[in-house]
């Protein structure tokens, strides 16, 4: 259930509903009773429309794969609880298991340790194996990134206490609504197993904890969908606070100057076309099209980037994802999405929303940060953290669910020509590039073809459904005020501070 919407406001409190699934692998359960308490779960959920995300061991993939097949057949979400969750669980095991759920399976995001007990070898292997997020017992109060660009999920509580007698039903059911006051985001959880030694007690404290949630109004959500919320609300903010000094600088960069003319080319072919701008900040690349097109859309879900673009009958600034723009079917004949594919887990959201508002025939231009061997850092501010480059042969898969185009390479140097003369030389070289070489920027220029399809994935929860209050963001604050000081200072002097620093 969503108990939130753009018309109602933010939620104060978000809440994903968890189940670890465990079977009799490191407890005297009965796994028929285990599945029948799954089933239970499910129909609970169902009946109070609860989104709930249900961790699996993953030998059951294996050996169960109609449980999985079951849960995702409920619209459910299913992550990675280790692989055999040993008795033992010790630091040997850690990243052994990630790598085994990993070749079990390619569907979960997710990934919970037993008792919550991890290392730093546990976040670089799920990092580095391309998980979306790790939950564990932790004290925030909200979602963060805990490793590079992977999101840790604070778990408030499980049932736990309830299996070693330390509280009784009631008291567990009470922690729910303290929780919500003191918590602003936090997951809450059960294990099969345990629910099975006392199955109606149980499950009828689980009910109640639902019915009290959808009383409240909480915003419900997946492990998945608060992790891909964050992401999203987290890039969001740093690009509405950095808006002014973003849509200023970035008229400035080569590869802006190359997109810009290459889009201006594509619309001159178009007879007055209507132009949608995915991501499109402050309409740098899609307002000097005003001349040649007959409306033009901007669409970007940071308030800060489209909030000084004055609408007209020729343009129009909509907040939105550009994965659910919430525009109309078959609306118009060329999609612009420019630096922006990079920041999504599921790239392939966009390429359905494309296809979704492109007419048949439309052109779409799309560019790719290229994959250049070494990547830099994911550390920083949120885009940084997130931000993904692309092979020609991962952007030719993707372009494929769209239809066929052309790719081109964009700015072979890493470094900003200085000069006219730098610039042409840039220019020559993406014509004739040489063997084995690698530009910045990929730009995928295409005509869909490919039929609309309905989506597989749920609506996306916008990024105003939430009020995140992002407590580390006073600290991204100052690092980004020194930078813009940077900016303005000399080189001259930054290279005589530096000096002196050494010295």
């Amino acid at each position: 259930m969503r108990s939130t919407d753009d018309k109602h406001g933010s939620a104060s409190n978000m809440v994903t509903f968890y189940h670890d699934i465990e079977q009799d692998i490191d407890s005297e359960a009965d796994p028929g009773e285990c599945r029948k308490v799954v089933k239970e779960f499910l129909e609970l959920e169902k009946r109070y429309e609860v989104p709930a995300t249900y961790n699996v061991v993953g030998r059951l993939f294996q050996e169960q794969p109609d449980l999985i097949e079951c849960i995702l057949r409920e619209g459910q979400e299913v992550a990675f609880h280790s692989y055999n969750h040993q008795s033992d669980w010790q630091p040997l095991y850690y990243s052994d298991e990630i790598d085994l759920c990993r070749k079990v399976s390619s569907i979960p995001y997710g990934y919970r340790s037993p008792r919550s007990q991890w290392d730093r070898n546990t976040l670089k292997t799920l990092w580095e194996r391309g998980f979306l997020w790790n939950a564990e017992c932790d004290t925030h109060k909200e979602p963060y990134f805990i490793h590079n660009g992977l999101v840790r999920l604070p778990i408030a509580t499980d049932d736990w206490l309830l299996h070693t007698g330390d509280m009784d039903v009631d008291e567990w059911v009470k922690q729910f609504p303290v929780l919500l006051k003191s918590r602003p985001y936090f997951g809450f959880g059960s294990h099969d197993y345990i629910t099975s030694f006392a199955p109606k007690d149980r499950l009828k404290a689980w009910e109640r904890v639902l019915q009290m949630a959808v009383e409240d109004k909480v915003l419900m959500v997946t492990f998945s969908e608060a992790a891909d919320l964050f992401r999203r609300a987290k890039v969001s903010r740093y690009y509405s606070s950095t808006a002014r000094d973003w849509n200023r600088g970035t008229k400035t960069l080569y590869r802006t100057k190359r997109f810009s003319e290459l889009i201006r080319g594509e619309a001159e072919r178009l007879d007055q076309p209507v132009v949608v701008d995915l991501g499109s900040a402050g309409g740098v690349l899609s307002l000097p099209l005003q001349d040649i097109a007959k409306k033009i859309y901007l669409i970007d879900n940071a308030p800060g980037m489209v909030g000084e673009v004055s609408s007209n009958g020729r343009i129009r600034a909509c907040p939105g994802d550009v994965t659910e723009s919430n525009l109309p079917d078959r609306m118009c004949d060329f999609v612009i999405c420019a630096r922006i594919i990079e920041y999504l887990f599921w790239p392939d959201r966009l390429a359905d929303e494309i296809k979704r508002i492109g007419r048949i025939g439309a052109t779409y231009l799309v560019t790719f940060p290229a994959f250049r061997e070494t990547l830099p850092p994911h550390a920083g501010p949120a885009p940084d953290r997130i931000r993904r480059h692309f092979t020609p042969d991962e952007i030719r898969k993707w372009a494929d669910r769209i239809g066929p185009g052309r790719l081109i390479g964009i700015q072979y140097g890493v470094v900003e020509p200085d000069s006219p003369e730098t610039e042409e030389r840039y220019r020559a070289i993406e014509k004739d590039h040489p063997p084995n070489a690698y530009p910045t920027n990929w730009v995928y220029i295409g005509r869909i073809e490919n039929g609309h399809a309905t989506k597989r994935h749920k609506k996306i929860i916008s990024v105003s459904a939430f009020d995140f209050r992002f407590p580390g963001d006073r600290y991204e604050r100052i690092r980004m005020c020194m930078d813009l000081v940077k900016r303005h200072i000399p080189k001259p002097i930054l290279r005589l501070g530096k000096w002196v620093k050494g010295v």
